[in-house]
């Protein structure tokens, strides 16, 4: 939900290390001298690695390489920038590596990353579309980073299409996980184009619970789906897709995205326990442990004392879940704990605790627009139970804001203050967008609920009746249906 805020050596370094410099009929103490600068960057002597590469830029031996390996020394020398914090700089050497070679995907992604931290999102996405499409391999594209770009090209399905296709067609796994969700996404651009003829095929892509039932639910998919085939049962695909994570888990043990998945997948068919079990050391530890996490640990971390909180909220156990959800916003790296402090801020609202609400959304820093709007729908609600109306109007006037860009966080705000004629209307505009269309669907679907906690239980009842409205019903009914499942929504 946060704005993405590494800076360009983080984008970097988590994009690739780029291969080690070879370069056949160089004098060979020039490629020994290459290689062991690229060896300083990798073992993280940036300082040294800086003062070796400002050496062999400026060397004429330089010159004699190939344009490819010469390329990939400017790409190496922009990381060494970016490792002692020099941007500028980097961005100048990326930007020689392409001007030399074209294209060259791995420095056109690093040119993309240090343009998503600065937020020249436009370009950014040009240079991630092109540097897909020129990879040989599949792209090491941080997840968070294609996420950050699908949503800033929501309103131009044409690039946001190319930028999907590409990496389908590269077989694109962050984390060694199928994204399934971006490939809902494509399939919604698709059946939208002049592509359709392809919407079969992203579908074999798609075997997890929540996204059939947004498939199921959209008429424009009935065409593509046999309702009858277990293949696309969300139960069935639940089952699935506890089984494939359990062998992934197994393949690849520890806390890793496996693992988060695999628990978040026995949420959804309500196995809590099975969840507190797997969850317990980890729990133990974190309640114990007087450090963070190292950072590449921190995000699954999280992810998994989310999980355990969810069980707990699941299984009625509120006051283990409510410290579970403050154990998991303590141990998230600072300046990456958007995601944290909203689930817990939300936790306090159910809760009935809106001071501690507000308290935990002061400070928040730039959000996304979705990180904005679930905010102010949180503020929203603890103003509410503060009878707080000039907080209330300002939450209301926020959510006003990005209503083009977020409409489901308006939506709910109006649910949440009772203007359901106001409500209807926004759900009949993304019932006719067709790429806000099948999440307004999903979100009308009836699932298993949580037990209900005494600060929802106002917003619950107004959603109740917000979905009984014949209006509604209506709506959805003209393009899609609405269906029961013995399933819980993440």
């Amino acid at each position: 939900m946060s704005r993405c805020r590494r800076n360009a050596l983080a984008v970097m370094l988590s994009l690739c290390l780029l291969p080690a410099i070879a370069a056949a009929g160089v004098d060979p103490a020039f490629n020994e001298a290459l290689q062991a600068a690229s060896n300083q960057v990798a073992q993280g002597d940036s300082l040294g690695a800086a003062i070796a590469y400002e050496r062999l830029l400026a060397d004429p031996r330089l010159e004699t390489l190939e344009p490819e390996s010469r390329s990939e020394v400017w790409a190496h020398a922009a990381i060494a920038a970016g490792v002692q914090g020099d941007d500028t700089l980097a961005e100048q050497r990326v930007q020689k590596a392409l001007d030399i070679k074209p294209d060259y995907a791995e420095a056109r992604l690093l040119l993309a990353g240090h343009q998503i931290s600065r937020g020249q999102l436009d370009a950014a996405a040009d240079n991630m579309i092109r540097a897909i499409r020129d990879s040989k391999d599949t792209p090491a594209l941080a997840e968070d980073q294609v996420w950050y770009i699908s949503m800033h090209l929501r309103k131009d399905p044409a690039r946001r299409l190319a930028l999907l296709q590409g990496l389908f067609d590269q077989h694109w796994k962050p984390d060694g996980i199928e994204p399934i969700w971006y490939w809902v996404d494509l399939a919604e651009l698709q059946v939208e184009s002049p592509q359709s003829d392809r919407v079969a095929a992203t579908l074999e892509r798609v075997d997890a619970p929540l996204p059939l039932i947004q498939l199921r639910a959209d008429k424009r998919f009935d065409r593509f789906i046999q309702r009858g085939d277990a293949r696309f049962d969300p139960v069935a695909a639940a089952q699935r897709y506890i089984d494939q994570m359990r062998v992934e888990t197994m393949l690849s043990p520890g806390l890793n995205e496996a693992a988060v998945a695999l628990a978040n997948a026995l949420l959804v068919t309500g196995q809590a326990e099975d969840v507190v079990g797997m969850t317990q050391s980890l729990g133990d530890f974190a309640a114990q442990a007087r450090s963070l996490p190292e950072a590449e640990e921190a995000r699954p971390v999280g992810m998994m004392l989310n999980a355990r909180a969810r069980a707990f909220w699941q299984l009625g156990r509120n006051d283990e879940a409510i410290q579970t959800q403050e154990l998991a916003t303590r141990m998230a790296s600072p300046g990456d704990d958007t995601e944290q402090k909203l689930r817990l801020a939300s936790s306090y609202t159910g809760l009935h605790r809106p001071a501690l609400a507000r308290q935990t959304l002061r400070d928040m820093g730039e959000l996304s627009v979705q990180g904005e709007g679930m905010t102010q729908v949180i503020l929203l609600q603890a103003a509410q139970q503060l009878a707080d109306a000039d907080a209330q109007q300002q939450a209301h006037n926020a959510l006003a804001a990005v209503r083009a860009q977020a409409p489901a966080y308006t939506m709910l705000g109006l649910v949440t203050d009772h203007r359901l004629d106001e409500a209807a209307a926004v759900l009949a505009e993304r019932l006719a967008d067709p790429y806000e269309r099948g999440s307004a669907l999903l979100e009308l679907q009836q699932l298993r609920e949580r037990p209900e906690l005494p600060g929802d239980k106002d917003f619950h009842a107004s959603w109740k009746q917000f979905k009984a409205r014949a209006d509604v019903i209506a709506a959805a009914e003209k393009v899609g249906r609405i269906e029961s499942y013995a399933l819980y929504s993440e």
